[in-house]
C-alpha cells in the first residue's frame, strides 16, 4: 500500500504539500500533490522543495517531474525542486522519476498515482533499445504513456498487443504514445528507439 506523507505539516495548516513514495518491483518514484487552498484570486502559490529533506530523494541525482493535470513535462531538478505557480483552489500532481541514460516512463494517464496503479510491468532492453510493458485496460477508454526520451534517442515504432493501434507524438524530451483498448485484457507493449 503506498502511503503519502505532508510535507509541510508544522508549516501550514492545513498542509498543502503531500508526498508518496512509490516503489514496484520494476522502479521507484514519488507522487507529489501540492494544493492552493486560498480564496483569494489574486493569491498564487509556489512550493520550493529540498529534494532529499522534502522529497527523501538522492540530492546528488537528476530527476524528471511531469505534471498529470496540465499533461506538462515540467523538466528535470536536481537538489530543490520548484513547483508551478498555482492559482487558488488549483492542485498539481507531479510524477518525480529519476532520470537515466536512456527513455524512461514517468507518467500515464489511467490514474492520478500515474503508473501505480496500472502499470504491472517494465523493463528497458538496451540491446533493443525498447521499453516494454503491461498495462491494464479498461474497454473504450482511451490510455496514454508519457515517457522521458534523452538527448540521442527519438521514438521509432510501437507494438501493442490484442492486435491494438497505437499512436505516437514527440514535444521536446516528451514522447506519447497512445491507443484506446477493446476489452479490460491487460495490453503488453514495446516501445523502440
Amino acid at each position: 500500500m503506498d502511503t503519502a506523507y505532508p510535507v509541510d505539516l508544522f508549516v501550514r495548516k492545513p498542509a498543502r504539500i503531500w508526498n508518496m513514495p512509490v516503489e514496484r518491483p520494476f522502479g521507484k518514484w514519488s507522487v507529489l500533490a501540492v494544493f492552493n487552498f486560498t480564496g483569494r484570486s489574486d493569491r498564487k502559490f509556489t512550493a520550493t522543495l529540498d529534494a532529499a529533506k522534502d522529497l527523501r530523494l538522492d540530492p546528488n541525482k537528476e530527476y524528471i517531474a511531469y505534471e498529470f493535470w496540465s499533461k506538462q513535462l515540467i523538466g528535470t531538478f536536481k537538489g530543490k525542486f520548484v513547483g508551478r505557480p498555482l492559482s487558488p483552489y488549483d492542485v498539481d500532481v507531479y510524477s518525480i522519476v529519476e532520470k537515466q541514460d536512456r527513455p524512461v516512463l514517468i507518467s500515464t494517464s489511467r490514474h492520478v498515482r500515474q503508473m501505480a496503479f496500472d502499470i504491472k510491468d517494465l523493463v528497458y532492453d538496451g540491446g533493443q533499445r525498447m521499453l516494454r510493458g503491461v498495462s491494464r485496460a479498461v474497454a473504450g477508454d482511451p490510455y496514454q504513456l508519457r515517457i522521458y526520451v534523452p538527448e540521442g534517442f527519438s521514438g521509432k515504432r510501437v507494438e501493442l498487443s490484442e492486435g491494438l493501434a497505437g499512436s505516437m507524438k514527440t514535444n521536446g524530451n516528451l514522447l506519447t504514445v497512445d491507443w484506446t483498448a477493446n476489452t479490460g485484457k491487460d495490453v503488453e507493449w514495446k516501445v523502440f528507439f
